[in-house]
C-alpha cells in the first residue's frame, strides 16, 4: 500500500507540528508494530516521512544506569554486560513483552521504576527455564545466563544503588575504611531482601578502583572471607573470577603479529597491568595454590613468560638479520659486518621497533617470568651495537667508493637501532663520530 502524493503531504505537515517526545514516540510504536509482522498500513513511508533515520533513540539506556560501569561493547569478563544484551533486552521487552508500557514511558507517562520492575517480571523466568505466554528469543537464557542474572539483582535495587555509589569517587586510588564501612553497611541492608546480590554489588565496587585487586579488601571487610577455601565454592566466586578473567584480557592483549611493528608502548602496558593484577593477589589475598584459583594463575603467569620469552627470541633474530656480521679478521676481531648483506626498508623497521619493544619492556622482565631471555636479547643487542660501532667507523674512510657506500648503508642501520635502544643522545654521538671518521 502507497501513501498518496497528496496524503503524504498532509501527513508531513502533521509531523511537523507534534512535540519531539511524541515523534519519537510514535516512531518506536510503529517499529513495533513492524517487528510484530503487522503489515496493514505503510509502516516504511510512515517512518520515512517521521524522519526516523536521523533518529537514534537511546534513552532506554537510562532504564540500566544502574549497570552502566559493567557495561562494555565486547564482554570479556564475568563483571562485564555486553551493550547489545542490554538493547536485546530491551527490544524484546518493547517489542514482545509490553509494547504499551514501554510507549508510555518514552512518551513520560511511566515511571521508569514501573518499567524497571517489569523487565525483572518478564526476564526472571528465563532464568527459572520458564516460558512467558509471550514470546522471548529461547536461547537468550543460553547465551546471556550470567549477564541476565547480573542485570536483574541490580536493576531490583536500581535507585539505593545508584545513590549509594553517587558519593564514591570515579577512581579510588587506595579503598580504606572510609569506604569499606559503609559498603559493608550498605550490603547488610540490601541482602535482607536480595541476597544474591553481594558479588554484584562488589562488582560495582570494583568499577571505581584504580587498582582492580583492592576489591579483596572489600570481600574481607563485607563477608569475613580471606581466603579461596571458602570463597570458591560460594556465589563469591565471581569475583575471583572477574579478576582472572581480567588477567586473561591483559594475556590476549600481548599481540605482535610475525612481518608486523607492535605498538611497544602498548604492550607494555598491558604486560604492567598483568603484573600488577597478579602481584595484587598475592598482597591481598590469601591464596592456595592448590586451588581452582591459585592454578589459573600459576597457568596464567607462565603464559606470560612463555608469551615474552617468544619475543626476546624475536628480538635476538631480528638484530641479527638487521646487523649481520661474517667471518673476517679485517677489523681485528675473528668476526666483522657483513656488508654483502643489503637491508630491505621494512626490515629496519621491524627491527627498530622490535629493540623499542625490549627497552620498554626490559624493566618488567623479572616480574613476568621472562629475565633470563631478556638478558640474552639485552646483550647481544649491545655486544652488537658495541662491535658494528667500531668496526664501521674503522671502515670508513676506505678509497673503494662502492665499500664505503655499504659501509654508509650498514652505518645508517646502526644509527637507528641505537636511537630505538639508546635514545636520541646516543644516536648524536654516533654520527658525529661517524662524521669525523669518515673525513679523516
Amino acid at each position: 500500500m502507497a501513501i498518496p502524493v497528496k496524503k503524504s503531504a498532509q501527513l508531513q505537515t502533521l509531523f511537523s507540528t507534534i512535540s519531539v517526545p511524541c515523534k519519537e514516540s510514535l516512531i518506536m510504536t510503529i517499529k513495533a508494530a513492524m517487528a510484530d509482522g503487522e503489515q496493514q498500513l505503510p509502516f516504511g513511508e510512515i517512518l520515512t516521512l517521521l524522519g526516523h533515520e536521523a533518529f537514534h533513540d537511546e534513552r532506554w539506556k537510562r532504564l540500566f544506569s544502574v549497570v552502566q560501569p559493567l557495561t562494555t561493547a565486547t564482554v570479556q569478563r564475568c563483571d562485564q554486560i555486553g551493550e547489545a544484551f542490554l538493547s536485546h533486552v530491551w527490544e524484546y521487552f518493547l517489542r514482545d513483552i509490553n509494547s504499551d508500557q514501554a510507549a508510555a514511558w518514552l512518551s513520560g507517562e511511566e515511571d521508569t521504576a514501573e518499567v524497571r520492575a517489569s523487565i525483572i517480571d518478564s526476564f526472571k523466568p528465563l532464568l527459572e527455564g520458564k516460558r512467558k505466554k509471550k514470546k522471548v528469543e529461547p536461547n537468550l537464557a543460553a547465551r546471556h545466563e550470567r549477564e541476565i542474572e547480573t542485570l536483574l539483582s541490580l536493576l531490583a535495587r536500581a535507585e539505593e544503588i545508584e545513590d549509594f555509589f553517587s558519593g564514591w569517587p570515579r577512581q579510588i586510588k587506595s579503598l580504606d575504611e572510609a569506604h569499606l564501612v559503609p559498603l559493608r553497611e550498605f550490603n547488610d541492608h540490601l541482602i535482607v531482601k536480595s541476597p544474591e546480590i553481594t558479588p554484584y554489588l562488589l562488582f560495582l565496587a570494583k568499577s571505581h578502583l584504580r587498582h582492580p585487586y583492592q576489591i579483596f579488601r572489600a570481600v574481607e571487610k563485607v563477608t569475613g572471607h580471606s581466603n579461596d577455601r571458602v570463597m570458591v565454592n560460594t556465589e563469591l566466586k565471581l569475583v575471583g573470577d572477574a579478576l582472572l578473567d581480567e588477567n586473561d584480557t591483559w594475556l590476549e592483549s600481548f599481540k605482535w603479529d610475525v612481518g608486523k611493528e607492535c605498538h611497544p608502548a602498548a604492550l607494555v602496558t598491558a604486560l604492567k597491568n598483568f603484573i600488577e593484577l597478579t602481584q595484587g593477589w598475592s598482597s591481598e589475598f590469601d591464596i592456595d595454590p592448590s586451588g581452582p584459583w591459585g592454578k589459573r594463575l600459576a597457568g596464567q603467569r607462565a603464559r606470560c613468560a612463555r608469551v615474552w620469552d617468544s619475543y626476546m627470541t624475536r628480538i635476538q633474530k631480528a638484530v641479527d638479520q638487521i646487523m649481520p656480521r661474517k667471518r673476517g679478521t679485517i677489523t681485528g676481531r675473528q668476526t666483522m659486518p657483513d656488508l654483502a648483506k643489503t637491508q630491505e626498508k621494512h626490515d629496519i623497521l621491524l627491527a627498530e621497533n622490535a629493540v623499542s619493544l625490549l627497552r620498554h619492556a626490559q624493566g618488567f622482565a623479572s616480574q613476568g617470568g621472562f629475565q633470563f631471555s631478556k638478558n640474552k636479547a639485552v646483550h647481544l643487542l649491545e655486544t652488537r651495537l658495541e662491535e658494528q660501532g667500531d668496526d664501521l667507523l674503522a671502515l670508513f674512510g676506505r678509497k673503494n667508493e662502492a665499500d664505503n657506500i655499504q659501509v654508509s648503508a650498514h652505518f645508517a642501520v646502526l644509527v637507528g637501532m641505537t636511537k630505538a635502544f639508546l635514545g636520541e643522545d646516543n644516536a648524536s654521538i654516533l654520527v658525529r663520530r661517524g662524521a669525523v671518521a669518515m673525513a679523516a
